[in-house]
């Protein structure tokens, strides 16, 4: 496997690109599935996200690492290329994120972040709830992402913030938590199988009209788990690289983090209360024990 995985290439690096291969571009409408999946511009770069409640954004940490909230925005399309723009005030990247430096095993883990937007996102955007089963080998996945398409012999479409790609693919390996032993799954990996079946683990191909791979501005993009009626939100890419060749070409691989393994941080971001919104609720509190006191002060005169 580390022959295999010697090639990786951190997804922005490549420039800003997108899912290459795929079913096509989303309709980008509020009937759409992936009305609730957004750009995320920051640094002059495109990349992607998406919205796990209506102000919180869950992308790659490398997107935002670093970054003040002031230079990040979430956009999100939902009229065909009408865009609306919502600005962060807050990010929170995963303290075990240790930047982009492959580990023994041959890529980095912990890449996640949650962006905090100044208000909430409303007008019928929906938010996804996260899945807590972890990703098994052999799972079927749609990835959702920002920019430039391709056809399997590399991007030959510019990025567009305004343009929303989908793909599939099969989840081919699992990596475990680095930082503890016998520790969770937290990264997925899946091969860029062509026509012919030529992608690194040779298995679990979906075909060469519907498997699509990662490239440069679907660093953050969303991996979904159909179950049932529902499409829950398992996985953010992070990564793609190849053994020698282009790493949005037929043959390359891709990956990213496993959800499921930081869904407790995840939740206790969400549910802490700002601290502007802590002030808010301290300063109600004190004028309730004013008036309390003031009131037994007169019962008692």
């Amino acid at each position: 496997m580390r022959r295999a995985l010697a090639g990786l290439a951190l997804l922005a690096s490549t420039g800003a690109q997108a899912i290459v291969g795929g079913s096509g571009v989303d309709s980008n409408t509020l009937l759409s599935p992936w009305a609730g999946v957004g750009s995320l511009s920051t640094g002059g770069g495109t990349y992607s996200g998406a919205l796990v409640s209506d102000r919180y954004v869950l992308t790659a940490a490398h997107v935002v690492s670093g970054r003040a909230p002031g230079s990040i925005q979430f956009n999100v399309n939902v009229n065909g290329s009408v865009m609306q723009t919502f600005a962060a005030e807050a990010v929170f990247v995963y303290s075990g994120y240790a930047g982009t430096t492959p580990g023994a095993d041959g890529v980095w883990h912990d890449d996640l972040a949650l962006v905090r937007l100044a208000a909430p996102v409303q007008g019928g955007i929906p938010s996804y709830a996260l899945s807590s089963a972890p990703l098994g080998e052999g799972d079927i996945i749609t990835m959702v992402g920002y920019g430039a398409g391709g056809n399997g012999t590399g991007a030959t479409t510019p990025a567009n913030p305004n343009v929303k790609r989908v793909g599939q693919n099969v989840v081919d390996r699992l990596l475990a938590d680095d930082d503890v032993a016998n520790g969770a799954n937290e990264v997925f990996m899946f091969d860029f199988d062509g026509p012919t079946g030529n992608g690194v683990w040779g298995a679990g191909s979906l075909g060469a009209n519907r498997e699509a791979g990662f490239a440069g501005g679907d660093s953050g993009a969303p991996v979904f788990v159909q179950r049932g009626d529902t499409w829950l939100l398992a996985g953010i890419g992070a990564f793609n690289g190849s053994t020698g060749g282009n790493n949005v070409e037929f043959g390359a691989v891709g990956g990213g983090t496993v959800v499921a393994a930081y869904q407790d941080w995840i939740q206790g971001q969400i549910s802490a209360v700002p601290e502007g919104d802590t002030l808010a609720l301290l300063l109600v509190g004190l004028a309730c024990v004013g008036s309390a006191a003031s009131g037994r002060r007169r019962i008692s005169v």
